[in-house]
């Protein structure tokens, strides 16, 4: 469930809002949705430490995506420092895709060999930066103790060009420990034409 957009700007609107929606839906499989704004980045991590499973959600950046990251950590050593079992916690970093090229493109019209590249590199800059913030003895001793990793989730990956492939984003974006949300005709073109590069 998603906190209103309106509290985006919002740190303890958000904070209070993403409590309500936990105790209103109370199941341990809920995820809450929260933006990934400069004042969500505090709420984030505040509800990790409470213990309620994050959606950040709208990631268009390697730096936001790097500080989202760094706030869920932040969030599982406060969770563990407490008492609180971090195995019953999980999120996933929502990071948009071709939404990016929507944007990139029209500042690249001219110059047509550029368009349609942006979007993948940009993504798989934030997978290569989440393999190395989720490594090393840090984050291996959180690991023993339950925690587990702040999932890359691939947004906005359905084709909104005609004319690229429909399915690049997906095909682009197969990777270990990643997570890739499809609209059905996203899932129904895959299925019959993609290729895994």
């Amino acid at each position: 469930m998603e906190v209103d957009p309106t509290l985006a700007g919002d740190t303890e609107g958000t904070i209070a809002e993403a409590k309500r929606l936990a105790a209103l839906v109370d199941r341990p499989n809920l995820y809450v949705k929260i933006p990934a704004t400069k004042p969500g980045l505090p709420a984030i991590e505040e509800m990790i430490a409470a213990g309620q499973s994050i959606n950040v959600t709208l990631i268009f950046s390697i730096q936001r995506h790097r500080e989202v990251m760094e706030s869920y950590i932040r969030g599982i050593e406060r969770l563990i420092e407490a008492g609180g079992d971090p195995a019953k916690v999980a999120s996933v970093a929502s990071y948009f895709v071709s939404r990016v090229d929507t944007e990139a493109d029209k500042r690249l019209e001219g110059h047509p060999e550029l368009q349609g590249k942006l979007a993948i590199a940009n993504a798989k800059l934030a997978y290569e930066n989440w393999k190395e913030v989720f490594a090393g003895e840090g984050w291996d001793a959180l690991e023993a103790q339950g925690a587990s990793k702040q999932w890359c989730l691939w947004a906005s990956t359905s084709t909104k060009n005609p004319a690229y492939r429909d399915v690049m984003y997906v095909e682009e974006l197969i990777g270990r420990d990643t997570v890739n949300t499809m609209p059905q005709e996203t899932i129904e073109a895959f299925q019959d034409t993609a290729r895994f590069v």
